[in-house]
């Protein structure tokens, strides 16, 4: 009996061995997804959801810093971008990183009302306590620069706690809207008269390596030529840097639908020796020409030989430091 069992035993051993190996292979549940928080939802949301924005911060020696920046969206997004600039922990961390300072007093808080082209700012009793004009006058000029980088805003009328005022502390005069303006105003000796013009010029901060627009008086034609110019001769005030090679000299001007080309003598190549190779001496220039509606494109020469850098002609740039920018040189100068 036993040895009929054996033979039945092994028989079906190998049938259920020969089964299992041509059984389909069993599926494996995929892993359930895993759904996110309310909390992980709306920091996305808020991520994604960003608007580009321009602050104006202030360097180590007080000049005024325009930054290109992104922040959440939200309506009364001017006034979102104000609240960037109060001196705060947050705001005040943001700024050092950059190499900058916040440009509003701790504590200050806003209203805003736009009518038409004009914002109507009322700001808190905060706005009296300024140190020195230097301060008071920053405050104001970065307040009326970043509402009216915005399309829609032209002017902006400074309010104290909802009142008009003739001036503030330090003597500002708030008495009327304030269009926007000449940003870190060069000082003038002499008396102005009819003959004076004003164009802007850019160069480095000696503290955080940012570019700072320099409104300069000359007593010529308010056109590129003499921007360019007024660049080669470099910065007049402590704080600031020059990005054009000193002994560079200015050979021609040229504008021709929209595109200015730029001659310079040899001196200007000693860009190349810098530790950027040159980009912040070509964007010193290329900012300089942009102040100019018309202009779309600089093209740059040496000794009447085109001059590249990276590329031959160089577009129009609207912003003058991206964050990205400021947290890079920031970084480097550390």
């Amino acid at each position: 009996m036993k040895k009929c069992l054996i033979p039945l035993l092994v028989g079906c051993i190998l049938f259920l061995t020969t089964a299992c190996q041509k059984a389909s292979p069993v599926e494996l549940e995929e892993p359930i997804e895993q759904v996110p928080t309310a909390a992980e939802l709306q920091a996305a949301l808020e991520e994604s959801d960003l608007r580009e924005v321009v602050v104006y911060y202030k360097d180590m020696s007080g000049y005024l810093v325009p930054v290109s920046m992104d922040i959440p969206w939200e309506e009364g997004i001017a006034k979102a971008t104000l609240r960037q600039m109060v001196s705060n922990e947050e705001n005040d961390l943001t700024a050092a990183r950059l190499g900058l300072l916040t440009t509003l007093p701790e504590g200050l808080e806003m209203d805003m009302d736009i009518v038409g082209q004009l914002a109507k700012v009322s700001l808190s009793e905060e706005c009296l306590a300024c140190e020195d004009a230097e301060e008071e006058i920053n405050m104001v000029s970065s307040i009326v620069n970043t509402l009216t980088e915005f399309d829609t805003i032209e002017q902006v009328q400074i309010l104290v706690n909802g009142e008009e005022r003739e001036e503030l502390t330090h003597g500002t005069d708030i008495s009327q809207p304030i269009m926007r303006g000449s940003v870190n105003l060069e000082s003038v000796d002499m008396e102005l008269d009819d003959s004076a013009n004003r164009v802007q010029v850019f160069f480095e901060s000696e503290s955080s390596g940012c570019m700072v627009p320099v409104t300069r008086t000359v007593f010529s034609n308010a056109d590129v030529d003499t921007a360019v110019l007024e660049l080669l001769k470099g910065p007049k005030e402590a704080g600031l840097l020059g990005c054009i090679p000193k002994g560079t000299g200015l050979i021609s001007v040229k504008q021709q639908d929209g595109v200015v080309t730029i001659n310079m003598s040899k001196q200007f190549k000693e860009i190349m020796d810098a530790a950027d190779g040159g980009q912040a001496a070509v964007k010193a220039l290329v900012l300089t020409c942009s102040q100019f509606p018309d202009v779309t494109e600089v093209k740059l020469q040496v000794e009447g030989q085109p001059f590249t850098l990276d590329q031959e002609t160089f577009g129009r740039i609207d912003v003058v430091n991206t964050q990205e920018e400021a947290l890079m040189t920031a970084a480097f100068l550390e």
